[in-house]
């Protein structure tokens, strides 16, 4: 085996990671990690991995060099909406007065802090409660910036102007506040090793995980058994957050409620297929002219399927997705090549529908529809954010689909 492919192989056997290592700069990151490790020659680096499989040094060096760390505050903002609007009043009105958040693959903090800020505004009395908000990277230095709680402008990008006064700035420079810090727990954890370690101390479980941008790395084999381990530690009526991009009805095959419209909350319930979680209002769905900007139309219009709502790619879209939740791929593919053909460039149903024909082993159909969705990601500004996407952003979302083998979705 090439050396590529030798670390391939141990960043799956050790992280679960499935991943493409581009060549052009795979030789520069190995030379980062020789260095740090004390290994002066390349091949007897790679070589020496079999023998450091178990070696925390050697998977967070590798950790660093290939975990993609692309953050900042508020990143979805419709799920912060929703925490804010529907979750927060919940937990409230429980009286409780207990609550834990884990935030999975959490960078450099901002998601977590996010959470801390919005629940320190919406609960004043939030220093008297059994607070536990945790966030784990597999990067270690990740999680000492997280720690650290300062930043540069660049993680401001959705940042609502009324959660900034819990920051000191200096040049360009912001430091979040203590009372802030003091809320959040970070720690380092690999998602290959059981997820235990990572409860409250009271043993109760989580409330709410977060796991967005992570299934990204692993397989649809180690992805679902990174979603089952974590659902073994939430709480009854507990929620594993994700985003419609890793989303799949394989690897999410719970009992479970699809709580919001662009983007995915899966509630654990003791009671199969029982909707205990109330769903928020619809978000209307927005009209738009669009532009035809393929140069040749299909000759005919296919067979319009029924649809409860006005018949737009965005409503065909989310039928989609409804067909998808009940594991009808065949309706869904119909909804979705509805989609498109109103409109080309809709990212989202590139992706879904590239997914669905990659799982039925038409993997040359669905290379065309992932790279129908590179090609119009590439033309839009890096921070404009993707239509149905949950928030993310053209260039995050080109990561995302990079980070995975082959360019195809799991």
């Amino acid at each position: 085996m090439s050396m590529i492919q030798d670390v391939q192989t141990f960043l799956t056997l050790n992280l679960g990671w499935k991943i493409e290592i581009h060549e052009p700069t795979f030789e520069v990151k190995l030379r980062r990690v020789c260095k740090e490790l004390g290994f002066s020659e390349l091949n007897f680096c790679v070589k020496s991995l079999q023998n450091l499989e178990k070696n925390s040094k050697v998977l967070q060096a590798f950790a660093r060099e290939y975990s993609v760390g692309e953050t900042y505050f508020f990143r979805d903002l419709q799920f912060f909406e929703y925490f804010k609007n529907s979750m927060i009043p919940q937990i409230i009105n429980k009286n409780e007065r207990s609550l834990s958040i884990w935030s999975v693959g959490c960078s450099s903090g901002e998601e977590l802090y996010s959470i801390a800020i919005m629940l320190l505004q919406m609960i004043p009395d939030i220093d008297t409660w059994d607070l536990y908000l945790l966030g784990t990277d597999v990067n270690p230095q990740s999680i000492d910036k997280a720690r650290q709680g300062v930043f540069t402008q660049f993680s401001f990008r959705q940042m609502p102007e009324v959660y900034k006064s819990y920051f000191k700035e200096d040049n360009g420079i912001f430091e979040i506040s203590q009372k802030i810090k003091n809320m959040v727990h970070f720690k380092y954890h690999n998602m290959m090793d059981e997820p235990y370690s990572c409860l409250p101390l009271n043993g109760n479980g989580f409330d709410l995980i977060l796991l967005k941008n992570v299934l990204i790395y692993f397989d649809t084999k180690k992805a679902k058994t990174v979603v089952e381990s974590l659902f073994n530690v939430l709480k009854e009526g507990g929620c594993l957050g994700t985003t419609p991009a890793e989303y799949s009805v394989t690897v999410f095959n719970f009992p479970h409620t699809k709580c919001s419209q662009d983007g995915y909350l899966i509630q654990k319930s003791a009671k199969p297929k029982e909707n205990i979680f109330i769903l928020p209002e619809e978000p209307k769905i927005i009209e738009m002219v669009i532009e035809d900007l393929v140069e040749s139309e299909p000759q005919s219009k296919p067979e319009q399927p029924k649809v409860e709502q006005k018949d737009t790619q965005y409503s065909y879209y989310h039928n989609a997705l409804e067909r998808l939740k009940h594991e009808d791929n065949e309706g869904a593919k119909v909804f979705l090549r509805h989609a498109l053909y109103l409109d080309r460039d809709l990212v989202m149903a590139h992706i879904v529908l590239a997914n669905i024909l990659k799982k039925e082993k038409k993997f040359e159909t669905a290379l065309k529809h992932v790279n129908n969705a590179k090609a119009k990601l590439r033309q839009m500004p890096p921070q404009e954010i993707v239509k149905l996407s949950g928030d993310i952003t053209a260039s995050d979302l080109l990561v995302m689909i990079d980070a995975i083998k082959g360019g195809t979705f799991e």
